[in-house]
């Protein structure tokens, strides 16, 4: 008599609030590991209520552990909407794993943060506290780095370089206004479309993220020849023309201007694509009930970053 092994599918379940799931992370998802990415867009949080329970209930609930919920889209409120709804929707013993990146905005955010952290402390300009920033963007990535840093107390000033848009437009963004309800004392929201407002909000930042829309040019050569204190420029627009003149794309700590460092967009692209990476690897092999989320990826990115210092030192040991 033969036994057959009966082998269960690990399955992923993209729920997009947007009108069509990125192949980016369509092709992530399917790198990590699973056998099958099954994306749905326009998910509202009732929707997503909705499909989690016929997911739940078409597996027992051993096996719904090999199912995993990723939550995307690039509005962050109505991702964290259909968190809420998601995980509202599972009960014991029907729970599994759940990530949410809405338009890999949490993993690129972290990157940034993290990569800035690390950089800083190499280059004996202290840790994230106790500085001024400056975010030019008001989209998912720019909104998800004013939370992390707010939520740390760092002080952040959120610009938004659209001459089309003014600050009125960011009391009416509703991520905006939630990160403002939770941190108010440490956020600030302004226009800055022109030179003089950049230049302004420079002078005042000790570290600068430019995260706005793919080929705008957010800070010129001129403005940063004005900038005297130390300072730390980070770029995430790795389609030209780059949002930093000056700084190309794989340029780490690179001296812009006297004291004026800079660290290029694929170098941080570099940590958010490993860091989804392993992020969707470690949901497709552990069968918990994790919520994989901008907090769990911070610790997992600082976690990445000092492994690679460590190999870096024992290297050069040897």
């Amino acid at each position: 008599m033969t036994f057959q092994v009966r082998i269960l599918k690990e399955l992923l379940f993209m729920f997009d609030t947007s009108r069509r799931a990125s192949p980016f992370d369509l092709t992530m998802a399917h790198d990590a590991g699973f056998d099958a990415v099954i994306p749905y867009d326009n998910v509202t949080p009732r929707d997503a209520a909705s499909l989690t329970q016929d997911a739940m209930f078409s597996r027992s609930p051993k096996a719904f552990k090999h199912t995993c919920i990723f939550i995307n889209g690039r509005d962050v409120k109505k991702a964290e909407d259909t968190l809420a709804a998601v995980k509202k929707a599972m009960f014991p013993p029907f729970e599994t794993n759940i990530v949410i990146d809405p338009s890999g905005a949490y993993t690129t955010a972290v990157a940034l943060v993290a990569k800035v952290e690390d950089a800083m402390n190499a280059h004996g300009l202290g840790g994230l506290t106790g500085k001024k920033y400056a975010v030019f963007g008001t989209g998912p990535v720019g909104i998800t780095v004013a939370e992390i840093l707010t939520s740390l107390d760092c002080v952040v000033t959120v610009a938004e370089p659209n001459p089309m848009l003014n600050s009125d437009y960011l009391l009416q963004h509703e991520a905006f206004r939630g990160v403002l309800e939770r941190h108010g004392a440490y956020l600030h929201g302004v226009s800055a479309p022109t030179q003089a407002e950049k230049t302004k909000i420079l002078k005042e930042a000790d570290v600068v993220f430019t995260v706005a829309a793919r080929g705008v040019r957010i800070i010129e050569k001129d403005i940063i020849d004005k900038l005297k204190a130390t300072k730390l420029l980070v770029d995430t627009n790795a389609v030209a023309p780059l949002g930093i003149e000056g700084l190309e794309l794989n340029d780490y700590m690179k001296e812009l201007a006297p004291g004026i460092y800079g660290i290029g967009a694929l170098v941080i692209g570099d940590l958010k694509y490993k860091l989804q990476k392993e992020i969707l690897k470690e949901a497709y092999e552990t069968q918990t009930k994790k919520v994989y989320d901008y907090k769990y990826a911070l610790v997992k990115a600082r976690e990445m970053l000092q492994e690679a210092a460590e190999q870096t030192i024992a290297q050069k040991q040897k």
